[in-house]
């Protein structure tokens, strides 16, 4: 995690570009197949592509729309443009965002031709160049290498984790509509069809700016292990890179994020396609997770934490396959407590299998009342435990190629979140408020007990109730 200054805007709305610039709203476009949507990063909004779009602007409907190429034009003239507002409140509480720094978007625009290949780096000449960038029509603008695709291939799901939504998983839909917060028929007005040519335009996509240059590739759900569509499109997948696999210089990293709270009957055929993708990729595996036990099995309704370690102890056990391991956590304000019990764990899986195991880093800003800054100052506590264990350990963790994924850039993303919980100073009453009330409903129609699963909480909770 890295601290950003809070960027001072002006009386006409804009600011330094060096506190807006970011790369990845060029390069990490992510595609929602089932309902027909496009968005640049996964912390901005997505937009339905209608097929009239399609027909009028071809593949450039989806990364080179013109809202596509405003929004860019925005960032470079220093705008805080709204489809990045969920990283600008992470900028404003002090935490990181996934913005990547000046020196990362100056080599960028040498790739699109805006610096020079000669041009040394520097923050004041990069600003320079960035003037010349002037309106939505400069070909800067364009999005044509990405070197990260996001694919959700639906909402299918078999969980509730308590920060997701009906968005993201149809149980969240089943419970929703029972008790009457949405209509069936809202469900279906939210979850259209995808356009019929959005498929054949995603392919003709792919095969002209994504199989040639992506670096990584992955299927976020719902979950997709379980999704009948899942196994479709990985064979597509296979199919579209073997013609260019030789030219590749290296194999594209295929990800998969997954509950894996999967079935005995889907996991038989996970296992079966590995050794395929793997002729093709280097696979990656993320399981979803930041707790362990009753914990995790709160955290994520309909969780077996039973299941979900036996399926890891097959995976890992699997000599024979060839694939990375790790986890992304969703740190969250429950989690918090136990976040050096869940390192352990995974240090253990480490040792067990003599395989590396890596630790993404990731956090919950929304819903804004399960986000880790609501809690008090003491929290901060339990994090600063886990870095002191972890400090004591990380030389004798691998380091794995994964920036992000590696021992000691976790535990300075853990060490910025800790003094931010420790030295937060901005107004949390409503989102404290918010928590008693949510967390009631959620243990009354599911069955739990917050206070009896997450014990050191009592103050704080008694604090919220109170407000």
């Amino acid at each position: 995690m890295r601290i950003k200054n809070i960027p001072i805007v002006s009386e006409t709305g804009t600011t330094d570009p060096l506190n807006t610039i970011c790369d990845l709203k060029w390069n990490y476009p992510i595609f929602n197949m089932a309902r027909g949507e496009f968005r640049s990063c996964c912390r901005t909004p997505s937009n339905r592509i209608t097929e009239e779009e399609i027909q009028d602007l071809g593949i450039n409907a989806f990364g080179n729309h013109p809202r596509e190429l405003r929004e860019r034009l925005d960032l470079v003239q220093g705008r805080r443009t709204g489809a990045c507002q969920s990283c600008w409140n992470l900028e404003d509480s002090g935490v990181g965002s996934p913005r990547h720094n000046s020196k990362r978007f100056h080599h960028f625009m040498q790739k699109q031709g805006v610096v020079p290949y000669s041009a040394e780096h520097s923050d004041d000449s990069l600003k320079e160049y960035l003037k010349n960038i002037d309106s939505i029509d400069h070909p800067a603008l364009r999005s044509t290498s990405p070197y990260m695709l996001e694919i959700s291939l639906g909402n299918t799901c078999d969980m509730k984790c308590m920060y997701c939504s009906h968005h993201y998983s149809t149980q969240w839909a089943t419970e929703r509509i029972k008790y009457g917060e949405i209509t069936q028929e809202q469900y279906d007005r939210e979850f259209p069809n995808a356009p019929m040519s959005f498929e054949p335009k995603f392919w003709e996509w792919f095969g002209l700016y994504g199989r040639m240059n992506l670096d990584r590739m992955g299927i976020i759900g719902g979950e997709p292990l379980i999704m009948p569509e899942f196994y479709t499109f990985v064979a597509k997948l296979i199919e579209q890179v073997k013609p260019v696999f030789h030219l590749r210089k290296k194999r594209i990293t295929f990800w998969v994020v997954t509950n894996f709270n999967t079935p005995e009957k889907y996991l038989k055929k996970f296992f079966e396609y590995l050794p395929i993708l793997y002729q093709y990729f280097n696979v990656e595996i993320l399981v979803s997770m930041e707790s362990i036990g009753a914990r995790a099995e709160y955290i994520r309704n309909g969780l077996d934490w039973g299941r979900l370690e036996k399926n890891i102890d097959l995976l890992l056990s699997r000599k024979d396959l060839n694939f990375n391991f790790g986890f992304i956590p969703s740190v969250n304000a429950l989690s918090i407590a136990s976040t050096k019990e869940f390192v352990q764990w995974c240090e253990n899986l480490y040792h067990r299998y003599g395989r590396p195991v890596t630790i993404k880093q990731n956090i919950i800003s929304f819903p804004s009342w399960q986000k880790p800054l609501i809690l008090t100052p003491d929290f901060a506590d339990y994090l600063y435990d886990c870095v002191e264990y972890m400090k004591t350990k990380v030389d004798s963790m691998p380091v794995v190629e994964d920036y992000f994924g590696r021992w000691d850039q976790y535990i300075i993303f853990l060490q910025n979140l800790a003094d931010r919980i420790k030295n937060n100073t901005r107004e949390e009453i409503e989102n404290r408020k918010k928590f008693v009330e949510w967390f009631a409903t959620f243990d009354q129609r599911r069955q739990l007990d917050l206070l009896a699963t997450f014990p050191e909480y009592k103050n704080f909770y008694e604090l919220c109730k109170n407000l």
